[in-house]
């Protein structure tokens, strides 16, 4: 994927927002990215969704050096929930001057007790990105295998009808989210069918894809998808990037580098307030 980088305004590492719930070091933000979250907030919260806490950043497992990797628990609420949880992940390092690609990411989790009708969450994601924050459904574009085959006319009725397809057993393999998500050693082991949600870059018109990961699109969302044809129901969360999120509706986010700074900040701040020992991400953050 190439876009240029855009100029980052409003942030750093000295005046980076910070949200406390419950007593647990939650965010740094950028002021797009508070504006998201605020507005998130108003909007799952009216549906019936439950702000639940974010888990802490520093996890004692030896998976991802000691960060936290994604929203998944070992253990979920059993209603109706919501989520922003902090991030970060040491293979990034490597991609660190991809346009998109930061140190520390803010995602935005909704769940609900298992099962749900199929196409719930799918549902959900799709009206808020494009009924709720107007993104444009022509630049959509869903990534998954054969099994969203049986969910191509639930989203067209969205306006949304570009889908790459991959093979079940690349997916499986990967375990990325774009067709499949199951994290190699991940504590938590999830592992579920999903579709990944990817937006045409701004300023480019919506490029075909030809292989994957899709050049010239921005991938901002990963949403569970229920099996055997739906008759199954469904489980799992769905993650939306917040800083893709915003980088999709054109607006300014920080790069690697100043996400670096407040990451290792974050770190070192809830180590001092919880008693924890620095994880060994901190060193391959710091080194980076």
């Amino acid at each position: 994927m190439r876009l240029s980088r855009r100029k980052v305004i409003g942030f750093s590492a000295a005046g980076a927002a910070t949200l406390a719930i419950g007593g647990r070091f939650a965010s740094a933000a950028t002021p797009a990215t508070d504006d998201i979250r605020r507005h998130a907030l108003g909007y799952f919260g009216a549906r019936g969704f439950v702000q639940t806490p974010p888990l802490g950043l520093i996890t004692g497992y030896p998976f991802n050096d000691g960060l936290r990797y994604d929203e998944s628990r070992m253990q979920y609420p059993q209603r109706n929930w919501f989520s922003i949880q902090y991030s970060a992940r040491v293979d990034d390092i490597a991609g660190r001057n991809q346009p998109g690609v930061l140190a520390g990411f803010h995602i935005m989790a909704i769940g609900h007790p298992a099962p749900a009708a199929p196409g719930t969450l799918l549902t959900a994601v799709l009206e808020y990105l494009i009924a709720e924050r107007k993104l444009d459904p022509t630049r959509v574009l869903f990534v998954s295998t054969e099994l969203f085959k049986p969910h191509l006319e639930r989203v067209a009725r969205h306006g949304t009808n570009r889908f790459m397809q991959r093979s079940l057993a690349e997916a499986k393999a990967a375990g990325d989210g774009s067709g499949h998500f199951a994290p190699k050693g991940h504590p938590a082991q999830p592992s579920f069918a999903t579709a990944g949600i990817y937006y045409a870059a701004p300023g480019l018109g919506p490029p075909s894809p030809t292989s994957y990961p899709p050049r010239g699109y921005i991938e901002i969302a990963e949403v569970p998808i229920p099996v055997n044809d739906g008759r199954q129901g469904e489980t799992g969360n769905a993650g939306i990037g917040l800083e893709r999120l915003a980088m999709a509706e054109g607006k300014p986010i920080p790069d690697f580098e100043q996400s670096r700074r407040v990451l290792l900040q974050m770190i070192e701040q809830e180590a001092k307030q919880s008693g924890k020992p620095l994880p060994p991400g901190h060193a391959r953050f710091k080194a980076s």
